[in-house]
């Protein structure tokens, strides 16, 4: 790939990136602002649910817009206005203020996120396809890894309202920056696409019940894993960031098994990815008995969760060039609607019964995906073409 090649693909990823570091940032700062704002972690809490309930409307009603819409300026403007939300949350003199902020920065991230998967679907070659989602999808982990440990170093020189200026004004800077991304038409789209335009589309079903199941049982284990080992091992904070930097960093090297998504293609690859991930949810309950081992398989966790997640990004990508942004933005729904039945399903379960049980469900959950991945692909040539609706 050319170095111009590259600085597309590279900015989609730091977009990614970007997003995830204002979106995950706010759970270290979250003692700092309460107190700040003089609240408590309850209404703080309530503005960390207003930035889902943000994306995962903004999925919902830009899908069917984002086949028509020019993706490039769709990103564009929506950084624009994620960039005046962070400078609100800064300027916040009430948790009401800062809940509202977040509910637009959400609303931003919502038509950001699937418009980001969709230009990459649409600029990558159908060979690469895979691999270029892969890079993309490293933003999470640069965020993850990166950003926000420095985000949380920052608020110790700068405090909270200047961490989130510094993010406001890296926000601030995409819009310019997006300049260099490629235009990319509609495809001749005029009309409004329709839901159900999307979910009759072949494997469409699959791909959704796959990222809801896939993405539950994520939430629902990442959720509770480390109040669960902070607990059993009397340990302190330190141990849950070694859970997450151990994930973050074999989430991001899981882009060396990209290749293989392309060459044996995402509907055959899916199942496969689902199976590894329940693997790991039968694992990790017992890796979490040793700190040791709680604090390094989150590595392997990580990995398997790549080779997942790129495989359902790549396999949605493939339902329709047509209508591919309206596929992407309801994937992005599915995912924060799962973010929010993980929370509110399993809360109880994990109060009564423990990480085990959240887990071992978390492992029937995705078995169960992974079934109807492998029905779909036992039904499809491995040479079909890529559709054209």
């Amino acid at each position: 790939m050319s170095g111009s090649g590259r600085a597309p693909l590279l900015l989609l990823t730091l977009s990614i990136a970007a997003v995830g570091i204002q979106a995950l940032m706010l759970s270290p700062l979250l003692t700092d602002i309460a107190a700040g704002l003089d609240t408590g972690a309850k209404e703080i809490g309530f503005a960390a649910s207003a930035y889902g309930v943000g994306v995962a409307t903004a999925a919902l009603l830009a899908a069917p817009q984002l086949g028509r819409w020019p993706k490039r300026a769709a990103i564009r403007i929506a950084f624009a206005v994620l960039a005046v939300s962070l400078f609100l949350c800064a300027f916040a003199w009430d948790w009401r203020v800062l809940a509202a902020a977040q509910l637009i920065a959400g609303l931003a991230s919502g038509v950001i996120i699937p418009a980001t998967y969709a230009l990459t679907g649409d600029i990558a070659p159908p060979e690469r396809r895979s691999q270029d989602l892969g890079k993309v999808l490293f933003g999470w982990s640069i965020a993850m890894v990166a950003g926000v440990p420095l985000a949380a170093l920052l608020s110790a020189f700068v405090g909270w309202r200047g961490t989130f200026l510094i993010v406001g004004l890296v926000a601030a800077v995409m819009p310019i920056a997006g300049a260099l991304l490629p235009k990319v038409g509609s495809m001749g789209m005029t009309e409004r696409v329709r839901y159900a335009d999307v979910l009759r589309l072949p494997g469409a079903w699959t791909g959704y019940l796959s990222t809801f199941a896939y993405m539950i049982a994520f939430y629902q284990t990442y959720t509770f894993i480390g109040d669960h080992v902070r607990q059993t091992h009397g340990a302190g904070a330190w141990l849950g960031g070694s859970i997450s930097l151990a994930y973050g960093i074999g989430f991001g090297l899981g882009v060396i098994f990209d290749k293989w998504i392309d060459a044996k293609g995402p509907t055959r690859m899916l199942p496969l990815g689902l199976l590894l991930v329940g693997i790991n949810y039968l694992v990790l309950p017992f890796a979490a008995e040793r700190i040791v081992t709680v604090a390094a398989w989150p590595f392997f966790w990580g990995l398997a969760n790549h080779f997942c997640m790129t495989t359902l990004v790549s396999y949605m990508n493939t339902l329709s060039q047509r209508l591919r942004g309206a596929i992407m933005g309801l994937f992005s729904f599915t995912i924060y609607v799962s973010l929010g039945t993980a929370g509110a399903v399993y809360g109880p379960v994990y109060q009564a019964h423990g990480f085990y049980a959240v887990s071992f469900a978390s492992a029937a959950t995705v078995a169960v995906a992974a079934l109807i991945a492998l029905r779909r692909s036992l039904a499809v040539s491995p040479g079909s073409p890529l559709p054209r609706r």
